[in-house]
């Protein structure tokens, strides 16, 4: 029996989940939900999404995490299990006690924060500390999907990207065993084109001072008048003390990459369902067994 999905949001997460289904006969895509003024033929706006609810097993939420999750993923728990990379890492305890309580008083399963960070970083960063401890995350040089989205989100902005950028330097300085303590948000610094109608200046202000996204980092603003081709090229490494454990990752596609864990982690989901484990589950949760059904070859 192939799993009945549904794709929440048709922007780059949502295409390359799409991209990605129509090779997997694991699975069913039934439906695409999105926004009317970005509506792509053939799919439906989000208001019609309760109405599918006994058509589809589950639900991938491809929509910006700083608005568009938080408001979302509750009301959906009702009626769908649900595979989302909710990526603001400060306010993720909060959001997931959330929906579990949600999904369990309606039987419904979700796996939440599941990209590549958080994700398969979160899980890196598990291991690495328990064995050697001192991992240190580094993002970048990349596009940031939720970055890019939260500027697009400022009143006057047009369009807009943001590139993460690590600090080399901190880099150096750990894989040779010599950092000492600082500023976590001195690990990386925010680089953002913006296409902009209207005040620039209160723009920029808002931009810097936007909290869990720019605010306390070293961030530059760029006005342009267009944005050139953006390539969603990204990359990032967990690391300890010394570099005797490195977990790293270079993609040419961020948003492709992380729909190939989204969709790895829905084969999870739907095994978690079926054995009526109900609730929010993290990676660090999930027995990755569920990841496989012949999951021993790998042992």
């Amino acid at each position: 029996m192939k799993i009945k999905v549904g794709i929440v949001g048709y922007g780059n997460l949502g295409k390359s989940i799409e991209k990605l289904l129509k090779g997997d006969n694991r699975f069913e895509l039934v439906k695409i939900f999105t926004r009317a003024d970005t509506m792509k033929k053939g799919a439906l706006n989000l208001k019609e999404m309760a109405k599918w609810r006994d058509k589809i097993d589950l639900l991938f939420l491809c929509v910006g995490s700083k608005s568009c999750i938080e408001s979302m993923a509750i009301p959906l728990s009702k009626y769908f299990n649900l595979v989302d990379a909710y990526d603001n890492h400060k306010k993720i305890p909060l959001y997931l006690k959330g929906m579990d309580e949600s999904l369990k008083k309606h039987n419904r399963s979700a796996i939440c924060c599941v990209g590549w960070d958080p994700g398969l970083f979160s899980l890196m960063r598990l291991i690495l500390n328990s064995v050697e401890g001192n991992a240190f995350t580094f993002w970048g040089k990349g596009v940031s999907q939720g970055h890019t989205q939260a500027l697009k989100e400022v009143e006057g902005v047009k369009a807009a990207v943001q590139y993460t950028l690590p600090n080399k330097k901190l880099i150096k300085l750990i894989k040779e065993g010599r950092y000492k303590p600082s500023n976590k948000q001195a690990f990386h610094s925010r680089l953002c084109y913006v296409v902009a109608d209207g005040d620039k200046r209160a723009i920029k202000n808002k931009i810097v001072g936007m909290p869990d996204y720019f605010k306390g980092y070293k961030t530059k603003v760029k006005f342009v008048k267009k944005l050139d081709s953006v390539k969603m090229y990204h990359a990032g490494q967990v690391l300890t003390l010394g570099d005797s454990m490195n977990f790293s990752v270079k993609m040419e596609s961020n948003p492709l990459f992380t729909a190939k864990i989204m969709i790895a982690f829905a084969v999870a989901l739907n095994a978690l369902y079926t054995d009526k484990q109900f609730g929010a589950f993290t990676i660090a949760d999930l027995p990755l067994r569920y990841l496989d059904p012949d999951y021993k070859k790998f042992v």
